[in-house]
Order: C-alpha cells, then structure tokens, then sequence
C-alpha cells in the first residue's frame, strides 16, 4: 500500500495553483495558502512575505511544499517584487525546513535564461549553462526587461541549493516555460509574442503531470534544476534531462494544433 502524503500548494489560487489544484484535488491530501483565496474556502488566507505561526503551522507533516506563490508580471521592478517574490520565498523556504519537509518543488523561470533570447548562436538552453536572468521585450508599446523577476528566481534556485546542502531538503527547481491563463491552447498565443516565447510553451496538462513526476520522483535526489516545456518543435530548451531525471513525458507540442 502506498504511502499517505499531504501536499501543500502556495499561491493555490493563481494560475499555475488553481490548475494544479483540481488537478490533485481528489488524489491527494491537499493543504493550500494564498494571500487572496478569490472566495475559495478551502484555501487559507496567507501572506507569506510575513512570517506567521498561523501559516507556518500548515506545513507540519507535509510531505511536499510546492511553492508557486510570487508576483507574475515579469517587468516589473524590484521595489515590487521584494516582498512577494524574495521575502516569501525565504520564509517559505525556512518552513520547510523548521517543520522538516521532505521536498520542495520551487516555481522558478524561464527568465532565468532570458538574456539569451537575443545572441545569434541558437544553442541548446540546458540547466548547466552559466545563468542569464531577464530578457527585453515591449509592453503596451514600451520597452521592458524581466531582470529583478529572472534575478530573485535565480535566488531561489541558489537558496533551495544551500539548504539542500545544510539541512538535508530535497529541492526541485523547475524552469517553467509559459503557462497561459485558462485553456492555455497554441491557437490562442498572441503572435506579436514571436517565437521565443511560443515555443517555451507548456500545456496544462503537461505542467500538471511535470508536477507529479516531481513529487514523486526518487527521493535520493537533494537538489536538481530543470526545464519544464512541453515537447516543443523546434525549441531551445532542452527537457532531456528532465524526462531522464523525474520520469516526465509531455504530450504536447505547441506546433500540434489538434
């Protein structure tokens, strides 16, 4: 018989949470935090850049933390981001280990690697190359650049890497591609995004699946980042070493618009 585990979800209401959320919801044990539940009474209330006993709590006798709970506008400054994606992440972390959590699965970023969407040489992006965080693009008709966003994931990575070596947490950071709103289907990506971004694309039920193979993947693994994309023609990134290290298989291509 398998064993009983309890998850927990931070930032269970947002985009990547909720998805994930109906999608373990009559798996698992589920526990879920977000700093606005958007009327949801299974999900508790949370502001997680302020360490509070009241949400610390949730994490005693969790199996894994998956923590996607961050500011997701990519352009924005750091003044910002410093408490949503840098003082929350920190104390997230820190719970994890003071209620001695066996995993963390960390929502880091594309960005990461963003300042090599633009060099001429289109080289496989695997999780070894020297990191590259933000990358420029224009929004409502201006020029802006992800780099404090790409910056504090890089942190992160960093962080769950330290307390992996000091404390013993297994940390898995996943690179996530682009995850739309919604339906999150190829025919709906705005052109105007071009090709970079499109073909960083990861299907719903893709990112779900990621989740789980992350989750559930051996437990002598202490620290790994990887690339999460869905099987992509054509793309940069390189997701062979994610099939080979979690057991992932993506079903789609956002070149497939069936």
């Amino acid at each position: 018989m398998a064993q009983h585990k309890t998850f927990l979800i931070t930032g269970a209401a947002g985009n990547l949470g909720s998805k994930l959320k109906a999608h373990w919801q009559n798996t698992y044990d589920l526990r879920l935090l977000d700093i606005d539940p958007r009327g949801d009474s299974a999900i508790l209330r949370a502001d997680l850049s302020t360490w509070d006993l009241a949400w610390v709590e949730r994490f005693r006798d969790v199996d894994t933390v998956v923590h996607l709970a961050a500011d997701p506008k990519a352009h924005v400054s750091w003044t910002e981001l410093i408490r949503p994606n840098v003082d929350a992440l920190i104390n997230v972390f820190q719970a994890c280990v003071q209620m001695k959590v066996r995993r963390l699965i960390f929502a880091s970023s594309n960005h990461v690697m963003g300042g090599y969407k633009d060099l001429a040489e289109p080289f496989l992006l695997t999780t070894d190359l020297p990191p590259k965080p933000g990358t420029h693009y224009v929004v409502d008709g201006e020029p802006r650049a992800s780099t404090p966003y790409g910056s504090a994931k890089l942190f992160g990575e960093r962080l769950g890497k330290c307390l992996s070596e000091i404390h013993g947490l297994s940390v898995i950071a996943v690179r996530i591609g682009w995850v739309k709103a919604g339906a999150n289907r190829p025919q709906d990506i705005p052109p105007e995004r071009g090709p970079w971004f499109r073909l960083m694309w990861l299907s719903n039920r893709d990112f779900c699946q990621l989740m789980t193979q992350c989750v559930q993947a051996d437990s002598a693994i202490r620290f790994a980042v990887i690339n999460g994309m869905s099987a992509n023609t054509g793309m940069r990134w390189d997701i062979e070493y994610t099939k080979k290290l979690v057991g992932y298989q993506p079903q789609d291509d956002v070149e497939e618009k069936g």
